[in-house]
């Protein structure tokens, strides 16, 4: 059933959850918004209409992901949905069938302190979350999938139950990314802030990876036509060799800045203009194309779901693939 708001069983665990977050200033205040309620305030909204003091000491018997109802837009509507129903269905649909137990753990870790984190923010108030994956994190309704898929996602939430990642105390910003092409980047190079847990790291065994590498080729009439439209003030002699200048590349290998018909554009707007798969490209110009290789898929910052599969695939455990990625940080148990 479709709610707008939570159930009271909910509102027992959110307002700890929200108390014990709200002390550690789990959420960035340049991220929260300046309207978004305080901590306090949302637990004493949440506790309204609370159970009794029998009911509520069952609840605590229960398991923790169990216990906790989300509310999810979905489909334009907020659904009240246990934390196990929505991260089962988060690793049905960010994670590719056939990989193994411990990369599904992870992902099962970094998805629950995703979204955790992201109630305190309220990116879609009153809603938690989204189910879009190109906003928040994709999901996949559970019986909709054979039971052999479903239960061994099921199996990793279970097996990871309230566990989330933190720095410093508090629940990190927990992004991940299909593939690296070898070599993640640090947030501060492609966001412009930076986080001591998400740097630049080795992330080898992604070939398998259907967008390990990648070639777009651009008619060349579009290519001057689509960065005249971003930055009039390009110019495109008739010696092709001066149409590309000087180029700066991040630790991680991406483009930072590059000179293209005598302007400087950020390898991230570049990447947006051609649709590219990654800001790690090379380019090449040709009499009729301008023709992009790009390594990798995604941001490339946090956790390499190619990567992880690969570590795994090395006998490394879901912890060593999370302190692998995320650099400095506790493994523990959600607080009550």
């Amino acid at each position: 059933m479709k709610h707008a708001f939570l159930s009271a069983a909910a509102a027992i665990g959110f307002a700890v959850l929200l108390a014990a977050a709200g002390s550690r200033g789990a959420a960035r205040g340049s991220d929260a918004g300046a309207d978004a309620p305080s901590a306090a305030e949302s637990a004493a909204s949440l506790t309204a209409g609370a159970r009794t003091e029998p009911e509520a000491e069952a609840l605590v018997k229960a398991d923790y992901d169990g216990r906790f109802f989300l509310p999810v837009l979905r489909d334009g509507e907020i659904e009240s949905m246990d934390l196990q129903t929505y991260l089962t269905g988060v690793l049905l649909a960010e994670l590719p069938e056939r990989f193994s137990q411990q990369t599904r753990m992870a992902q099962a870790v970094a998805c629950r302190t995703y979204v955790l984190r992201s109630y305190l923010r309220r990116r879609h108030s009153p809603a938690a979350v989204c189910t879009n994956s190109g906003c928040c994190q994709g999901w996949v309704d559970p019986q909709t999938v054979s039971p052999a898929r479903r239960e061994a996602a099921l199996a990793a939430v279970r097996a990871t139950d309230g566990l989330v990642i933190r720095y410093g105390g508090e629940l990190i910003e927990a992004t991940f990314f299909s593939c690296s092409g070898g070599k993640t980047e640090a947030a501060a190079e492609v966001w412009g802030s930076d986080a001591a847990y998400l740097q630049s790291v080795e992330s080898p065994g992604e070939e398998s990876a259907a967008h390990f590498r990648d070639e777009t080729e651009i008619p060349l009439t579009d290519f001057c036509q689509t960065l005249r439209a971003e930055n009039p003030a390009v110019s495109f002699p008739a010696a092709k060799g001066a149409w590309v200048g000087e180029i700066s590349l991040t630790t991680g290998g991406g483009v930072s800045r590059i000179e293209l018909g005598g302007q400087v554009f950020s390898g991230r707007t570049v990447r947006r203009l051609f649709s590219l798969r990654s800001t790690a490209f090379t380019l090449t110009l040709t009499d009729s194309s301008a023709i992009f290789a790009t390594r990798g898929c995604g941001h490339r910052v946090g956790m390499s779901q190619y990567g992880a599969e690969a570590m795994a695939q090395e006998g490394k455990s879901f912890e060593e693939i999370l302190k692998w990625y995320y650099r400095g940080v506790d493994i523990e148990p959600a607080e009550l």
